[in-house]
């Protein structure tokens, strides 16, 4: 199997940079801290959720990454599979992309539910099922993806839940096959190496979508703990949030026209640079194959 990580510029405000307690059955959680692990969290945050919410980033964000490591053009028909697809519209964005056979899964009922509702496709599956005990056949996949959900199991005495996971994406990915992460944690690669055998092919940064860096500008000038609604009443922090979103995000596209044009002068000299992980706090995206 292939592992891609994928992590964006890490916000110390980030709902998932608070660590989850358990996933289903962990320690107890925190009080003061949403209960991110617990499937009757997610049930109920998608049960009073209208619309679609992407952690992180789209497609829009990440369709250079497909096109260099899996591009449409060859892989179309591959089996891709999608982890803890929530309420995000990346499975559709990747179907309407092109790729033919896409399965999505989520421990909650109520996101699978809506989802089924709103992207009825030929070629779509959705399926309620806990990432770390999938019930597909092994060898199953060609191609997986994780945005944001191996951050969401971890906590901070064990990564006993992300390590399940990881070791079940491997079960069902198919030899050689892919997986693509999108996360902020620096340990990514350490959880990687210590579950199935996996061969990082590229980390780097990349962006974060304008609506995942608005929700951090917003999140970071809150108080702690203030509820994101809390900014809906300060229209000049609303003002200030917005316009440091803008900055932020041309400073992103610029960083990542840099790094394109760089990878293409380095292919055609024929250098090929050793992908490295990234120091904790910083964001990046990586790549993997396995072996």
């Amino acid at each position: 199997p292939a592992d891609t990580h994928t992590s964006f510029p890490a916000m110390d405000c980030d709902e998932l940079s608070m660590a989850l307690p358990r996933y289903p059955n962990g320690p107890k959680a925190d009080p003061m801290k949403p209960d991110y692990a617990n499937p009757d969290f997610w049930d109920a945050r998608f049960q009073d959720t209208e619309g679609l919410f992407d952690w992180y980033a789209t497609y829009d964000e990440l369709n250079d990454t497909f096109e260099e490591f899996c591009p449409i053009k060859s892989h179309c028909e591959d089996s891709l599979l999608v982890v803890g697809c929530g309420n995000s519209a990346f499975s559709a964005e990747l179907h309407g992309a092109g790729y033919q056979h896409i399965t999505s899964i989520d421990i909650s009922n109520s996101a699978i539910s809506k989802m089924k509702q709103l992207f009825d496709r030929p070629g779509m599956t959705w399926q309620v099922m806990d990432a770390t005990a999938m019930t597909f056949d092994g060898d199953s996949f060609h191609l997986a993806v994780d945005k944001g959900t191996l951050d969401a199991m971890m906590s901070p005495g064990t990564n006993e839940f992300a390590g399940a996971m990881l070791e079940e994406v491997w079960r069902v990915l198919r030899p050689e096959g892919l997986l693509i992460v999108v996360s902020h944690s620096g340990k990514r690669l350490q959880l990687l190496k210590s579950h199935g055998t996996w061969q990082c092919l590229e980390i780097r940064k990349c962006r974060l979508s304008p609506q995942a860096t608005f929700i951090n500008m917003l999140r970071c000038k809150l108080p702690p703990g203030a509820p994101l609604k809390d900014a809906l009443q300060q229209p000049q922090l609303l003002q200030e949030a917005a316009e440091e979103a803008k900055q932020a995000l041309r400073r992103m596209a610029f960083l990542d026209a840099f790094r394109i044009f760089k990878a293409r002068k380095q292919a055609q000299a024929g250098h090929i640079q050793e992908a490295e992980e990234e120091p904790p706090g910083e964001a990046g995206e990586a790549v993997s194959n396995g072996s």
